[in-house]
């Protein structure tokens, strides 16, 4: 078996993998006479296969997948949004915010069940007075704290527990419209209250302006990519690049995000999607079927869209070259079959963008971990790591779509425990309740080789 560690190094062949108590706790050539490392102990056969760390996805919001169902049924819908996620090779999920009423319940199951995704979660963000996501909205605002100055944000402070959270979301959103702009010096004071609590800090942005102040505040990863000043002109990708570079800072740019804003209205960027892999025909008539698809998205015009993401998938390639750590998150699964795919669209455009493919695999698995200050425990193949892992039969390296395309998927594993992923499992590829999808094996200990 060859194992791609998820840093970045290179894959190494001829590998025996050994699990205890859930986590990595051997990684050594494979013996010779082919045999268990210890009598008793579960062995998957990972002969000619590739081990790399469990998926991540790195930005997502779950109260979408949820927020139009009847609130008693909301906990167990999203236990099925993770147990999907996991049935993708996606072992841990970033929430980044509007789910307060459910995000404590569904991350201590997440935590209980290694037949769901893991869950980090922030309950609350922080924005300007009316600012986005909440701009003009006159409904519920729960989990959104409005700041309009550094005293606004130390009281919140004051009675945010943060050491109940994960990590800590910002919107710096300085685009025309969107409410008031958080002050740069009120998102100071919280980044530094998140880093004294040992937290990150990640601050959603819309313009190369809000990008800076967000560096310049201390912002641990910037979320999405900016509208350019002028789409033709590359020079102010690679100024904030090296701005990022320079600071440490992470970039998760969804650009999924804003190839489905742009062109999911669109019937051809379904034909598109299937020829990709990522949805069916059948698919494409179900997400045409939903109440939502067509519509325009509130402060997100189509046309705007199209030149943020032309805009990412051409300057991307800069931000690799000047060393920014690359995240990859979706953000929304608007004209997809499954949160999960959307993920996964994440890294077909990254490739298409010019990223490497061990670059691709570090930013969606490694780096996402040291995302949410998680590296030392998770998302790689090391020694002493929470064993979270996806078995290929196909090296995801020298092709991508290795990793992207379900069929080359033999296991799952969680926190130790093996789910064998069987065929047949339907249109979108393995799900939780699909027949031979995931099976656990629930082991305490086992051995891959």
């Amino acid at each position: 078996m060859t194992v791609i560690d998820g840093t970045g190094g290179a894959p190494r062949a001829g590998m025996d993998v050994l699990i205890a108590d859930g986590r990595f706790a051997a990684i050594r050539p494979t013996c010779t006479d082919n045999s268990p490392a210890s009598a008793g102990e579960p062995v998957l056969d990972g002969r000619g296969g590739y081990l790399l760390p469990g998926l991540w996805e790195g930005h997502t919001h779950l109260r979408d997948y949820g927020a139009s169902l009847p609130e008693p049924e909301r906990l167990a819908h999203l236990r099925n949004v993770l147990a999907g996620y996991l049935g993708e090779g996606i072992t841990s999920v970033c929430d980044l915010g509007g789910m307060p009423e459910l995000s404590p319940d569904l991350r201590d199951a997440s935590k209980e069940d290694t037949a769901l995704a893991s869950l980090f979660a922030t309950e609350v963000v922080f924005t300007g007075i009316d600012g986005w996501p909440v701009t003009g909205s006159t409904g519920d605002r729960s989990g959104v704290m409005e700041v309009g100055s550094v005293d606004d944000a130390r009281r919140y402070l004051q009675e945010l527990a943060l050491g109940e959270v994960d990590y800590v979301k910002c919107m710096l959103d300085g685009k025309p419209g969107g409410g008031r702009r958080l002050p740069p010096a009120a998102l100071e004071v919280i980044i530094a209250a998140a880093h004294e609590a040992g937290k990150k800090a990640l601050v959603h942005i819309a313009t190369g302006t809000d990008l800076r102040d967000a560096v310049l505040a201390g912002a641990d990863c910037i979320e999405h990519s900016p509208i350019p000043r002028d789409p033709r002109d590359p020079s102010e990708a690679e100024q904030l690049a090296g701005a990022m570079a320079e600071a440490g800072t992470l970039y998760c740019p969804t650009i999924a995000t804003w190839e489905q804003l742009a062109y999911g209205a669109r019937p051809d960027y379904l034909d598109r999607l299937i020829t990709d892999g990522i949805l069916t025909p059948d698919g494409a008539q179900e997400i045409m079927a939903r109440p939502g698809y067509g519509r325009p998205f509130p402060k997100h015009p189509a046309d705007e869209c199209q030149v943020r993401f032309e805009y990412a998938m051409r300057t991307l390639p800069l931000f690799h070259e000047a060393n920014v750590k690359l995240v990859a998150g979706s953000d929304i699964a608007r004209v997809m079959p499954t949160p999960a795919r959307a993920l996964l669209r994440e890294l077909q455009l990254f490739a298409r963008a010019g990223v490497p493919n061990s670059a691709i695999i570090a930013a969606a698995t490694s780096l996402a971990a040291e995302k949410v200050g998680k590296q030392a425990t998770m998302g790689t193949v090391t020694v002493g790591s929470v064993a979270d892992a996806v078995l290929l039969d196909a090296d995801p390296v020298t092709d991508i779509s290795h990793l992207v395309h379900q069929r080359h998927l033999r296991a799952v594993i969680s926190s130790g425990h093996i789910f064998h992923i069987g065929s047949g499992s339907g249109e979108t590829g393995p799900g939780p309740e699909a027949d031979g999808a995931i099976r656990p094996t629930a082991p305490v200990s086992c051995s891959l080789n």
